[in-house]
């Protein structure tokens, strides 16, 4: 461990020490040595995660008794065997961690501590790509992130070159990597000028190079833009230095290059805030003035009691100060009564705007943004976010701001009454600064976890409830998950807290007033017996001395607060710089006429620029006619259906309706003439009238009730409570096979030109099907329809078949012609009647 205050320091925090004994070593590379420890204690705290790092203490080779610090990154963790490896570039000058790595020997021992040891965390959101700067000292953190890193985001590896065996040192293989070893030429700017000038937006940096190095990459980095946050920079050694014994000279000034700006999402949550943050820092500075007006009653009665319990000369002008006091305890509580109004008044305008721009992003986005997100996060951003928001604003500035201006104004005044007994009310904030410190060292590796485990957890819970009616018929399912989930993430916190407990414990005592108190009263007696304290001075620390824990817990939970508020802020942020679907710049009509036909030509998609969809789909859906696509699991078609109803914009190629592109079209065109019925019925809060006439609000009920008879829904509704004036949800539910027979009725009602069917009839019981079935006669006929089958008997009949694999098209033809050929298709059809055939049987 350490030698002197730096120990003590570390030692108080919480640092442990380890000792790892030399089991073998390896040269990699002339340069470049590998050393296995046996660690039995080392695997007993927390998980070692990706890049975590140990400080080691090296043996001074001059000096019998000193030792050097220098971090190094853990290598193969192995828990099972209790062996770790650390590796060491054994490079000129050598400092005492490489001498004592050239000399090593099995057996040799070394201390090490994990106290403060960081390690590679994904930022939320996921950046866009990775930049990783460093030489050969910072591979072994380079190379626990290449393997941390999804195999589909992009990664550019840059790496200063001191000795061509340098290029021999295994790196970590990532199919994005791109990696570039820069000759060092003895300028501490090359790795920094190995940065291209481009456009880095929702990039993450990780910077761990020579000291000097590093800091001309920050410096080339804040050109580009990067914000501070997405930046992680950390000097691994020092040119010219032996372990801290020399300062490098400062490089000359280099002229300034013109910075660049980029749009970073870790910025989101700074972008909404940002009209806020001058109100926000006016309302802190004016907190602090109010907290010390509040706090001025206080002090002046406790001199007050002093001057009474004096008596004599020192007891004149006492009713002033009790005047005074009255009048600025009446300030200080308008004031701070005007304040929480103003801050109120400022969040009900804020909240306001924060809401509507999020019901018009949620109006803007494409459709298939909202397939990708479960009902419980969207109702997170929109509510429970908000929620979070209206706290930072109203409360957040102003809580943290008085937790800590009014222990400071008592301690200072507490000071010049008695410096010595002010002093020992320090004890117990020491006590509490250190054990804090200690708690969050252990805790926050495991914050981003918990992020995600509450995240899941809503989502969860939403589906849950929604899926409540069929979680109490089957013990299974949705409700075996959720619990597993809730089970998972009791481990999880039991795990991450039931260490802590203890250290709660001694916060809260030494937190409590009753703890001050006894302070007081023992060290203050003892002071007043001594005469080294009069009684009169004592009453100001019996009055005042006491209030410090309720502050500390208070500044404590209003940090906690307001970091989960920010997290809410960041996420509000990412909603409102989701893209959305683009309007076109000169909209075209579509002709009239009564066919739609609907063409793909060379439509490829992907999700991800990584991972193609579709590709090369070329079909022709004519007017009047049925379309079905049909394939195996994950061949693409309901991609390719929600492609005609715009819920994604095509990567390459066009999509025409009646030889206009979707994209040309204005929306509310594109969503009257395209219809669509999926297999999950989608039902609001409302009448049954309001249901079916969500398309057209204008409908009469005459034209309601046409379309629901033509869907053979009309019967089941004037037989529920109060007919179509029936609430869905609170009087009355519908089965799957009705619901999705009131969504026909509404597509009925719509009269679109072109329909897009995915598998409506997959969640009706086999009498249901028949009346869906119906209904869908009524639908289809005259239009451009397009529909999705995964049972192909439902589809046998339609004019056109087309079959999908590995998102290209295989086969196309009418059924009787595909059942004859050799193909997918008739393996389908082959696979598919022997399930049916026992159905049938039974």
């Amino acid at each position: 461990m350490a030698r002197g205050y730096g120990g003590v320091v570390m030692k108080a925090f919480g640092a442990d020490e380890h000792t790892l004994t030399v089991v073998s070593y390896t040269d990699i590379t002339p340069h470049f040595r590998r050393i296995t420890f046996h660690a039995p204690t080392l695997f007993d705290g927390p998980p070692i995660e990706p890049a975590s790092w140990v400080r080691m203490w090296a043996p001074d080779p001059e000096r019998a008794g000193r030792e050097h610090q220098r971090g190094y990154t853990l290598v193969a963790p192995d828990s099972d065997a209790c062996e770790v490896s650390l590796e060491f570039v054994l490079h000129e000058p050598a400092g005492p961690a490489c001498i004592w790595a050239r000399g090593v020997k099995v057996g040799d021992t070394v201390q090490v501590s994990r106290w403060s040891s960081g390690q590679f965390t994904a930022p939320t959101p996921e950046p866009d790509g990775y930049l990783l700067v460093g030489d050969a000292a910072a591979l072994p953190g380079i190379n626990a992130i290449l393997a941390a890193v999804p195999e589909t985001t992009p990664v550019e590896v840059i790496l200063e070159r001191f000795h061509d065996d340098d290029l021999h040192i295994p790196l970590t293989a990532h199919p994005r990597a791109r990696v570039t070893w820069v000759p060092a030429t003895g300028d501490d700017s090359v790795l920094a000028r190995a940065v291209e000038d481009r456009d880095w937006s929702d990039w993450y940096a990780w910077v761990t190079a020579e000291s000097a190095a590093t800091k001309r990459v920050r410096e080339r980095l804040k050109e580009l833009g990067f914000p501070k946050a997405d930046v992680k920079s950390r000097a691994y050694w020092i040119k010219g230095k032996a372990m801290g014994v020399d300062r490098p000279t400062e490089s000359e000034e280099r002229p300034e290059t013109p910075k660049r700006t980029g749009q970073w999402r870790s910025r989101a949550g700074a972008r909404l805030l940002a009209p806020l943050k001058s109100r926000l820092i006016l309302a802190g500075v004016f907190q602090a003035v109010v907290s010390l007006l509040q706090l001025a009653p206080y002090l002046i009665l406790a001199e007050l009691c002093r001057r009474l319990l004096a008596g004599g000369a020192v007891a004149a002008g006492v009713t002033e100060l009790g005047l005074l006091a009255v009048v600025l305890l009446g300030v200080g509580t308008t004031l701070a009564g005007v304040l929480v109004a103003a801050m109120h008044v400022l969040d009900a305008g804020f909240g306001h705007h924060v809401r509507a721009s999020v019901v018009r992003k949620l109006a803007r986005v494409p459709l298939g943004w909202f397939t990708d997100r479960t009902s419980g996060k969207i109702k997170q951003a929109v509510q429970d976010d908000a929620a979070s928001v209206h706290y930072l604003v109203t409360h957040a500035v102003l809580d943290i701001v008085a937790a800590v201006v009014t222990p400071l104004a008592v301690l200072g005044y507490l000071f010049t009454v008695s410096a010595g007994l002010a002093a020992i009310l320090l004890v117990p904030l020491a006590f509490y600064g250190v054990l804090t410190g200690r708690m969050v060292a252990a805790s926050s590796a495991a914050l981003p976890k918990f992020s995600v485990w509450e995240t899941r957890v809503a989502s969860e819970a939403v589906a849950y409830v929604d899926g409540l009616a069929v979680v109490r018929a089957y013990d299974a399912g949705p409700a075996g998950g959720f619990r597993a989930t809730l089970e998972e993430r009791a481990r999880f916190l039991d795990a991450w807290q039931r260490p802590l407990g203890g250290r709660k414990t001694v916060v809260d005592l030494v937190t409590r007033p009753l703890t001050s108190l006894l302070l007081i009263i023992v060290t203050g007696g003892l002071m007043v017996a001594g005469g080294v304290l009069s009684a009169a001075d004592l009453l100001p620390f019996l009055l005042l001395g006491v209030t410090f824990g309720a502050q500390l817990l208070a500044a404590g939970y209003g940090l906690g607060s307001a970091r989960e508020a920010l997290d809410a802020a960041q996420r509000i942020g990412l909603l409102l710089d989701e893209p959305e679907l683009p309007e076109p710049d000169a909209p075209r009509p579509l002709p009239a006429g009564e066919g739609r036909p609907v063409r793909f030509s060379g439509v490829s998609f992907g999700y991800t620029p990584e991972h193609e969809v579709l590709s090369g789909i070329d079909l022709e859906l004519r007017p009047g006619t049925v379309t079905a696509l049909v394939g195996p699991s994950g061949a693409g078609k309901s991609t390719l259906a929600a492609l005609l109803a715009r819920f994604h914009d095509v990567t390459a190629g066009r999509i025409t309706i009646d030889g206009v592109d979707l994209r040309e079209l204005p929306l509310t065109d594109l969503y009257r003439t395209v219809g669509f019925v999926f297999q999950d019925v989608a039902l609001i809060r409302g009448s049954v009238h309001d249901n079916i006439a969500l398309a057209r609000p204008d409908a009469t009920r005459e034209e309601v009730e046409r379309v629901a008879r033509a869907a053979q829904i009309h019967d089941r509704i004037i037989r529920l409570p109060s007919g179509y004036d029936t609430m869905l949800g609170d009087e009355a539910r519908l089965s799957g096979g009705e619901a999705q027979r009131l969504t026909i009725a509404r597509a009925l009602l719509a009269d679109p030109g072109v329909l897009v069917l995915d598998e409506a009839t997959a969640y009706a019981d086999p009498e249901s099907e028949h009346q869906v079935q119906e209904a869908l006669s009524h639908l289809v006929a005259g239009r451009t329809v397009l529909v999705i089958a995964h049972r192909l008997h439902t589809v046998a009949g339609a004019d056109t078949i087309v079959v999908l694999d590995g998102g290209r098209i295989v086969q196309q033809g009418a059924h009787a012609r595909l059942i004859t050929e050799p193909g997918l298709y008739r393996e389908l059809w082959q696979a598919t009647s022997i399930i049916e055939q026992p159905k049938a049987s039974a």
